[in-house]
C-alpha cells in the first residue's frame, strides 16, 4: 500500500526541474573558470545569456526548495490520508547512505590526490581544519575551511543540508501537528536573520548561507508539498475536460513563473556587477521572492498536460535526474583542476579553448557523475539492506 502511495506521489516533471536547476548552477561555475561568452546569434540578432550565466549561483536556492518539497511529500500526504509516517530510522538511513559515500569520497579524494601534492595549505593547522571540518560536516563554521578551501568549494551546499536532515524529522512531526505555527516560526526565522545580516552586518560573506538564512526556503517546500497534496485531490475530482483546462492553465502559469524569475534574475546581475558586497546583499535580498516563484515553478510543473510533463519526465530526465548530487559535486572541482593543470594563460581570450574547456567539464563531468552513481547506489542499497536486517522496530516520526 505505501509503494502505491509513493508511486501515485511521484511527480515526473519534478525530474527535469532538477536538472535544469543543476545545469544552471554548473554553468556558472564552468563559465568563470573560461569567460566563455554567452550570445548567440539567432536570425541576425543576437540574444545574451549573460545575466543568467552571472546569477546560475543562485539556483542553490532552487535545489534547496526542491530537498524541502520533496523530503515533506510522503509527510503531506500521510497527514492528508490520515496514514502512519515514514519511520525516522528510515530517513536517517536513508540519507546517510544517499549522501555521505559520495560526499566522503569527494572529500577524500580532493585531499589525498590533490591538496597535498599541490602543497595548497600555508600551514599545518589550516590543512587540520580543512580535513577536519569537512569530514564532519561543520566546514559552514569556519571562515578558511567555507571560503578558501583548496578541497571543494561547492561541498558547503551538502554541509547545509546534512544540518537541515538533522532537524528535519523534529520539524515535519510538528508540520503535521500544526502546520501554520511550525512553518510560519521557519518563515520568521529565516526572514529576520536575513534583515539582521542585510542591515547590522558588514562582512556576509560567512553569514548569508548558513542554515538559518536558508529555514524560509525550505518551510516554503514544505507548504508545496501540502499545497500539490491539496491540489492534487481537488483534482482528481475534476471532470476530465476541467481537469485538462486546469492542466493548461497550470502551463500557463509556469511560463509567467519563468518570467518572473528571469526578471529577478536581471536584478540580482545589476547588484552583482556592481560589486561583491552588493551580489551577496542581493542574494540576502532576492531570496525569498525568488523561492516563492520557484515554488511557482514547482507547483505548475506538477500539474501540467501529458505532453509537456513528459518533456520534463522522460527516461532520460529522470536518468540524468539520478546522476544529479554526483555531477554537482564534482562539475566545480573538475573545471579548477583543468584549469590549473591543463589549459594555458590563454584559454580567456582564445574561442576554441574556451568551447573545447566548457566541453570537457561538462563530458568528463557526466561520464564520471554516471560511474559513482552506478557504484555509490550499489552501496548504498547494500548498506540499507544490512541496516534493515540489524532494525528490529519501526519508529515513526
Amino acid at each position: 500500500m505505501r509503494e502505491n502511495a509513493n508511486a501515485r506521489r511521484e511527480i515526473g516533471a519534478l525530474y527535469g526541474f532538477r536538472v535544469l536547476m543543476t545545469l544552471l548552477v554548473a554553468n556558472f561555475h564552468i563559465w568563470q573558470q573560461s569567460w566563455l561568452p554567452q550570445t548567440v546569434t539567432l536570425l541576425g540578432s543576437r540574444i545574451s545569456f549573460d545575466y543568467i550565466t552571472r546569477t546560475g549561483y543562485i539556483f542553490v536556492d532552487g535545489l534547496i526548495l526542491l530537498s524541502g518539497f520533496l523530503l515533506f511529500l510522503p509527510h503531506a500526504g500521510c497527514r492528508r490520508e490520515g496514514t502512519k509516517p515514514p519511520s525516522v530510522l528510515a530517513f536517517y538511513r536513508n540519507r546517510l547512505w544517499r549522501i555521505l559515500p559520495s560526499y566522503l569520497l569527494a572529500v577524500l579524494a580532493a585531499y589525498f590526490l590533490f591538496a597535498l601534492p599541490q602543497g595548497s595549505y600555508a600551514s599545518e593547522g589550516a590543512r587540520r581544519l580543512d580535513l577536519w571540518s569537512h569530514l564532519t560536516l561543520t566546514q559552514t563554521f569556519f571562515l578558511q575551511p567555507y571560503y578558501g578551501t583548496p578541497l571543494n568549494g561547492v561541498l558547503w551546499t551538502v554541509c547545509i543540508e546534512m544540518q537541515f536532515y538533522l532537524l528535519f524529522p523534529l520539524l515535519a512531526r510538528w508540520t503535521r501537528k500544526k502546520p501554520g505555527l511550525t512553518l510560519g516560526l521557519m518563515m520568521a526565522a529565516g526572514w529576520l536573520y536575513r534583515a539582521f545580516i542585510y542591515y547590522k552586518v558588514e562582512d556576509t560573506a560567512m553569514y548569508i548561507n548558513q542554515l538559518p538564512a536558508f529555514l524560509d526556503v525550505y518551510a516554503l517546500g514544505m507548504l508545496g508539498a501540502m499545497g500539490y497534496e491539496a491540489g492534487r485531490a481537488l483534482l482528481e475530482k475534476c471532470a476530465p475536460r476541467l481537469k485538462t483546462a486546469l492542466q493548461w492553465a497550470a502551463a500557463a502559469g509556469l511560463a509567467l513563473c519563468i518570467w518572473v524569475v528571469l526578471q529577478i534574475l536581471h536584478a540580482q546581475c545589476t547588484m552583482g556587477l556592481q560589486s561583491t558586497a552588493l551580489l551577496r546583499l542581493g542574494q540576502l535580498k532576492h531570496r525569498l521572492p525568488l523561492a516563492l516563484v520557484l515554488l511557482g515553478c514547482i507547483l505548475t510543473s506538477a500539474f501540467l498536460p501529458r505532453p509537456l510533463e513528459w518533456l520534463l519526465g522522460n527516461r532520460l530526465m529522470r536518468w540524468l535526474s539520478g546522476l544529479t548530487f554526483n555531477f554537482y559535486i564534482w562539475h566545480q572541482f573538475l573545471a579548477v583542476q583543468y584549469v590549473r593543470n591543463w589549459f594555458p594563460n590563454t584559454l580567456h581570450s582564445d574561442p576554441g579553448l574556451q568551447w573545447a574547456f566548457t566541453v570537457l567539464c561538462y563530458a568528463s563531468t557526466l561520464v564520471l557523475a554516471a560511474a559513482l552513481t552506478a557504484v555509490t547506489d550499489g552501496f548504498a542499497r547494500w548498506g540499507k539492506s544490512l541496516c534493515r536486517k540489524r532494525t528490529p522496530k519501526r519508529a515513526a516520526l
